[in-house]
């Protein structure tokens, strides 16, 4: 656990909140923030949001789906505008745009899946489905992580390098 973390714990139980130092050592692993982005809407892109957005302190606040949409898979560049739609397993279903970072975000009063839920992304008239179930956790970095490895099928993009459409 990091400095900056085990100060945050103590803070933690000077306030009689339990300190989770697993939870704070997932915290520490997210790195600092990038220069000039500041909290909020845009920040973070591509990093697992549940891992601070849990609900747990309230500050940050909870969210029950959140991810990162970019163009392509070789690089970065957000897909700002694309539409994700997210289906619970209950029939339930909504549908949210990405900001300018690629990000979205849903809160659980406005939606909470039940898994396991599949999702697709729209993009330009495209449909891009994702072929697989998501079976419990609402951060879509949770699989989707770069770098691509046998741990991560990399992150989540709309378009292949060459121009088409993923399979």
């Amino acid at each position: 656990m990091t400095r900056r973390g085990l100060a945050t714990c103590l803070a933690f139980m000077t306030a009689q909140i339990a300190c989770d130092p697993v939870h704070q050592n997932e915290i520490d692993a997210l790195g600092g923030e990038m220069p000039g982005v500041p909290h909020g809407p845009l920040h973070r892109p591509g990093q697992l949001c549940l891992v601070c957005h849990d609900g747990a302190l309230g500050d940050p606040g909870e969210f029950s789906v959140a991810g990162t949409v970019f163009l392509r898979p070789s690089d970065r560049e957000p897909a700002d505008g694309a539409r994700v739609t997210l289906q619970g397993s209950d029939g339930s279903s909504f549908a949210i745009v990405a900001n300018a970072a690629g990000n979205f975000y849903v809160e659980p009063g406005r939606w909470t899946p039940t898994f396991p839920m599949q999702t697709s992304i729209i993009w330009q008239g495209t449909t891009v489905p994702m072929h697989t179930n998501v079976g419990r956790d609402g951060s879509c970095a949770s699989c989707h992580l770069d770098p691509a490895s046998s741990d991560s099928s990399g992150h989540i993009y709309v378009v292949l390098d060459d121009g088409g459409a993923p399979p």
